[in-house]
């Protein structure tokens, strides 16, 4: 019996000891699951932190704006200088230099003169692109009859064609007509000259005159944009203001001397950015 006692005392010792270890477990297991516990704030710092990059979301309606910006400035065409430039400008009576002193002094030989290649310049007052000069339009002068006149003669070939005018075009009542004789005019030349490369400048004159021109301006405009031709827009870039025209005035319907000087200089300046 004795041996027996001894024996379950043993037990009782050993039971003891299992009991320990198991409450000595469950203390360490809460402790590990306290941790755990307190990192469930991770995912809530990391929600905020993901949320504030939806903050900037509220500027993105802007983005359209630079295309819109883009579409709005279309580039204007250009044109591709030859190696060796043979030039003819052909226009109305501001081509012919009136209003200066000398035909010489007009606009159209300032720029020759400027820009040095061989040139050829045909100016018939009261003419242009739909408008063939004199009061009913009589004359036969508009510019694409002009240019197949001198298509005819094998001697002169241009490469490079200014067409300037739409002053004596105002007398057109449709201004489609105008529109549609400006894109005729250019594709007939580049017919007449394959390769030609033509740039339009468009009516202008001393004000109060040039506010009067702003319909044919916009229907030659539009007609050299048809035909894929740069058009340098002297009304809309307001060349001649109501401040410096009594000093470029020569009659109220041409500039005089210092106004060809200023269209020249004008002329070249648009020209540059033309041909770079």
């Amino acid at each position: 019996m004795r041996g027996n006692g001894g024996r379950m005392q043993e037990w009782t010792k050993y039971a003891a000891l299992f009991v320990l270890a198991v409450a000595a477990f469950g203390v360490a297991a809460i402790a590990l699951m306290g941790p755990q516990g307190g990192g469930e704030a991770v995912p809530v710092t990391a929600s905020a932190s993901v949320a504030t990059p939806t903050a900037p979301a509220s500027v993105a309606p802007t983005s359209p704006a630079p295309a819109l910006s883009a579409t709005a400035t279309a580039p204007q065409p250009g044109i591709e200088l030859p190696a060796e430039p043979v030039l003819l400008i052909m226009g109305d009576s501001y081509t012919a230099g009136v209003g200066a002193d000398q035909p010489d002094r007009g606009w159209a030989y300032l720029v020759a003169g400027q820009l040095g290649y061989p040139t050829n310049i045909d100016g018939v007052s009261g003419t242009g692109f739909a408008w063939g000069g004199g009061g009913q339009d009589e004359l036969a002068g508009e510019y694409e009859i002009r240019l197949r006149e001198i298509a005819a003669n094998p001697a002169f070939v241009p490469n490079v064609l200014v067409l300037q005018g739409g002053q004596n075009d105002s007398q057109v009542p449709n201004a489609e007509e105008v529109t549609a004789a400006t894109a005729q005019t250019i594709e007939a030349a580049r017919r007449f000259w394959p390769g030609v490369q033509v740039v339009v400048l468009g009516p202008s004159a001393p004000q109060p005159l040039a506010e009067e021109l702003r319909g044919v301006n916009s229907a030659v405009r539009a007609g050299a944009a048809a035909a894929g031709a740069p058009f340098i827009d002297a009304i809309e870039a307001g060349w001649f203001t109501t401040a410096n025209s009594p000093g470029f005035d020569a009659d109220g319907a041409h500039p005089n001397s210092a106004g060809h000087a200023y269209m020249a200089e004008k002329f070249l300046e648009s020209w540059s950015s033309l041909t770079r």
